[in-house]
């Protein structure tokens, strides 16, 4: 019989066949094992590649049985033994023959071969450069925590400096608490977090709310085999690096935000995407600037904002047409600066502060625990565009390469 034949016949007859679940609790445990890899999209191809090279099947057979039955790969891999007339002896020996091969595999590809939904630490240090016209703006965050599968738990404790024509400043900013509660759905991936931080920095030097904030969000996404779509909503009561970007300034007013994207899979360690992102601030806000010092005027009280002279935009940009200056009188109006270089501290309207645009980002995997990503994102009210280059470490890989938390 033709090898077309014997695929056909192959995709025809294990369907039938993933209907008789096994109850010998030590295949369970395998093909457990199986599911738990090809659960993460980092190394599910390297799983299904040794399951298919074992069964001397193409891998995009077992794939399009996945997509048909709806059955776990571990399950598909175990019946197919079955279908071959295996007992419970040999299709139990054959699983652990697998598995073995599949941890030389991930081994040779240094990537984790342990159980991904055991709880593992979070060690974890980023570092960024943030560059646009207001300034350049420098963050160190460590990050210590625990996660899971299913949930998460990390405190922060970011450091921030910052280079702009009108001030030169660093120091420790809000302390935070993240947690995460992770699962899926009909296919889809959900996840919903919040965030809660200290009020630890100094907001006159923009590195804080000065009072406690909360970000409460949710989010919502789709894999498929290189791609990964996804939306995402939120509310807090201050902004800064909630969406887009980073920005040269933080509130301390309410604001929903809201963004969404494609993730794309481009090898074992290029990945790269795009999103668009909105903010919608209601209520007036405090600004407390990172590009100006403190500056204080009204006895001691918040600089109200410039207002923009006819035709100007948030950001200090002058729609076509307008030139920025009057020349009624003796008095020339100069062009108006954008409100986080006006003071240190104003009081702006939400319509002042609102926000939409566009990212795009790469991310390269150096080595294992080691990563290094650039981000550009374009604001359109304020004609901003940041480009950051950063890095991660991941200090628990890094320290401990030989351990599968």
């Amino acid at each position: 019989m033709s090898k077309p034949l014997l695929c056909l016949l192959f995709v025809s007859i294990l369907p039938v066949c993933l209907s008789a679940q096994t109850t010998n609790p030590d295949i369970e445990s395998e093909v457990n094992k199986i599911d738990a890899l090809t659960a993460d999209p980092d190394i599910k191809l390297v799983v299904v590649a040794a399951m298919s090279d074992h069964l001397k099947v193409h891998r995009n057979h077992l794939i399009l049985l996945r997509k048909q039955t709806g059955q776990s790969y571990g399950s598909i891999f175990a019946s197919a033994l079955r279908e071959r007339g295996m007992d419970d002896v040999a299709i139990l020996r054959q699983l652990r023959m697998t598995n073995r091969e599949i941890g030389r595999r991930l081994a040779r590809f240094r990537l984790p071969s342990g159980d991904t939904t055991r709880p593992r630490p979070v060690l974890f240090v980023s570092t960024s450069a943030d560059n646009n016209s207001a300034g350049t703006f420098y963050s160190l965050v460590p990050e210590i925590g625990i996660d899971s599968s299913r949930a998460s738990l990390v405190v922060g404790i970011p450091y921030y400096r910052t280079f702009a024509t009108n001030v030169t400043s660093g120091g420790v900013g809000d302390v935070y608490v993240t947690g995460f509660l992770k699962g899926r759905a009909a296919g889809f991936d959900l996840a919903t977090g919040i965030n809660i931080a200290a009020p630890t920095g100094d907001p006159s030097k923009g590195l804080g709310a000065g009072k406690v904030t909360a970000d409460a969000t949710g989010m919502i996404a789709r894999r498929y085999e290189f791609a990964r779509p996804w939306v995402s909503a939120g509310f807090t009561n201050s902004v800064f690096n909630n969406v887009g970007y980073q920005r040269s300034y933080i509130t301390d007013g309410n604001a929903a935000h809201f963004s969404g994207g494609l993730d794309l899979s481009a090898g074992r360690r290029l990945t790269l995407g795009f999103a668009g992102f909105a903010l919608r601030p209601t209520g007036a806000q405090t600004v407390h600037s990172r590009t100006m010092g403190t500056n204080m005027a009204n006895d001691g009280g918040p600089v109200p904002a410039v207002p923009n002279p006819g035709g100007m935009m948030p950001g200090g940009h002058t729609t076509p047409g307008v030139t920025g200056s009057s020349t009624s009188g003796s008095t020339s109006m100069p062009l108006a600066m954008p409100f986080y270089n006006q003071a240190q501290e104003t009081v702006l309207s939400a319509d002042e502060l609102q926000d939409y645009g566009a990212s795009a980002w790469v991310s390269i995997r150096l080595r294992q625990g080691l990563s290094l990503n650039v981000t550009a994102a374009r604001s359109l009210p304020f004609h901003l565009t940041t480009v950051r280059i950063g890095m991660g470490f991941d200090l628990a890989r890094l320290l401990f390469p030989g351990k599968h938390f």
